[in-house]
């Protein structure tokens, strides 16, 4: 019986391909490590300059309402009851987490570490969450997985100076863990391409005019009817590019073709980063560049130091490489709730994922159709015997997070929201708004909040639509907020006293 399970074990190697257990180098692997370190350490230095508008108890957030109406949300270090200095703390502990991914101090660990903090804060942040957030724990998913630490180790170049790097261009370790990262970002172009294509604003050449133009943009205002036959042109080529990419990026190293493919994944992320604020996920996946150019790198680092380049054999299948071809079918298999009857599976398997932290999705700007939205709220003081405009910023922050809040006010919902409970969220929302007007300042106010909402679309290109919804009307007293009368809750408080001259400019506001 023994010998047959000896048999049985030498044969399971030869029945996978030889190219998944081929040995690669580990200095690309490291350097991606080092990238994804250092995106790591500006993302959750973001993540620590926002605590007091989102991960705050008194932030915009009511963590306890999201908790009880996405019940699965619950799962994750942080609950209800911490305060202001436990996210400091843990957002500062992931800095230097993060510091020590980059310099190969017990990188597994740091990412380990990183990885439990970032799943808790999206978990923590639910309705704000993006694409940064998703691509961002799942780079750190990835590193406990690949074979790390085994080069450009701070301590090792301080001990051995440049005869470590030499070492390092000789080491090399399994790859089957990096073959299944590949497939993972590969499958991620083809299915958000792929799905485009369902999309009449992308098949109309109208998606990146309606894109440049939401208030997730940095320049929303600077694009016009003008701009639009060259957004066309982009737009078709990102359709015709995007689901192209691993084809072009996997194909043998030195093809003239991949070189191609990197041209094209420079211009894509490029594009995105110069004008939408969206800028770790696309940094990620140019980070990523490094792993599909891991032979031609090492080919022009072994040249310049005289080693002869080699390709070494094949080892066994690890368990780091089994986990990660488990994890990578997994993913596939999500990913087919679109398709008849294996579609079932995508559920148990969207399960699955999230109970170990993964919250990944393939719709990439194929939402356009649905969120076209613009809008720009506006607040006055009328506690003066005029109306005064107040900041922007006064309610909600300017941040792309303060974007995603505000939109779920007029529908725009980038996370579902069961129907019941809709009107609570809206009105959890505008509470916790002006309870953060409220406490930055010490005078009593009173304030009224409305919005200028417009829907992108190519009837209307020049944008010349525009819808004024009234929002609530709130006053400060003692730093404390008090709701008088809200969209959803249209009558007044008989507690809120407003001041005469004001009636018939908020019942303006109003209508």
């Amino acid at each position: 019986m023994m010998d047959r399970r000896a048999s049985l074990r030498a044969r399971l190697p030869r029945r996978w391909p030889a190219w998944l257990l081929h040995d690669t180098y580990a200095l690309p692997i490291d350097i991606f490590r080092v990238l994804v370190g250092v995106l790591a350490l500006a993302y959750f230095s973001s993540l620590l300059i926002e605590v007091p508008d989102f991960s705050s108890p008194d932030g915009l957030l009511d963590h306890r309402l999201l908790q009880r109406v996405f019940w699965f949300t619950r799962l994750s270090l942080f609950q209800a009851g911490l305060g202001d200095a436990f996210f400091y703390a843990v957002f500062s502990l992931a800095c230097v987490a993060s510091t020590g991914i980059i310099v190969g101090y017990h990188p597994k660990r740091c990412a380990a570490v990183l990885y439990l903090i970032t799943v808790s804060t999206y978990r923590w942040n639910f309705i704000v969450m993006y694409v940064d957030d998703a691509i961002m724990h799942l780079m750190l998913f990835w590193l406990l997985l690949l074979p790390i630490g085994r080069t450009l180790v701070l301590a090792q170049w301080w001990r051995d100076g440049r005869a470590s790097g030499r070492a390092w261009l000789r080491v090399t370790v399994s790859g089957t863990a990096l073959w299944c990262l590949l497939g993972n970002l590969s499958l991620v172009y083809l299915v958000a391409g792929l799905w485009k294509l369902e999309s009449p604003m992308w098949k109309q050449g109208f998606a990146l005019y309606a894109m440049v133009r939401l208030p997730i943009a940095y320049g929303p205002d600077f694009w016009g009817p003008q701009h639009l036959p060259l957004l066309q042109v982009a737009t078709y080529a990102a359709l015709a590019i995007e689901p192209l990419l691993p084809l072009l990026l996997l194909l043998r190293a030195g093809h003239p073709l991949k070189w191609v493919g990197l041209l094209c994944l420079v211009a894509f992320h490029a594009g995105i980063i110069a004008t939408l604020r969206i800028p770790f996920a696309n940094l990620a996946c140019l980070a990523a560049a490094v792993l599909f150019f891991r032979e031609e790198i090492m080919l022009a680092l072994t040249r310049r130091a005289g080693i002869a380049f080699e390709r070494d054999g094949t080892r066994a299948l690890d368990r780091s490489g089994k986990l990660a071809l488990a994890f990578l079918a997994l993913l596939t298999v999500a990913m087919t709730r679109r398709l008849p009857v294996v579609g079932l599976l995508s559920h148990p398997a969207y399960a699955a994922l999230w109970s170990i932290g993964i919250a990944q999705d393939y719709q990439l700007f194929n939402w356009i159709d649905k969120k076209n939205w613009r809008g720009e709220t506006h607040a006055w003081s009328v506690a003066a015997p005029s109306r005064v405009l107040l900041p922007a910023d006064s309610l909600f922050p300017r941040s792309l997070r303060g974007v995603l809040l505000q939109a779920y006010l007029h529908d725009v919902r980038w996370m579902k929201v069961p129907e019941e409970h809709r009107a609570t969220l809206k009105q959890s929302i505008l509470a916790q708004a002006a309870g953060r007007y409220c406490r930055a300042r010490p005078a009593d106010d009173s304030i009224v909040v409305s919005a200028v909402i417009q829907r992108i679309e190519p009837t209307d290109v020049a944008l010349k639509q525009r819808a004024h919804t009234f929002l609530m009307e709130f006053q400060c007293r003692k730093r404390q907020a008090v709701l008088c009368r809200t969209f959803v809750h249209p009558d007044r408080d008989p507690q809120c006293r407003w001041p005469a001259w004001a009636n018939d400019s908020l019942a303006e506001q109003s209508d």
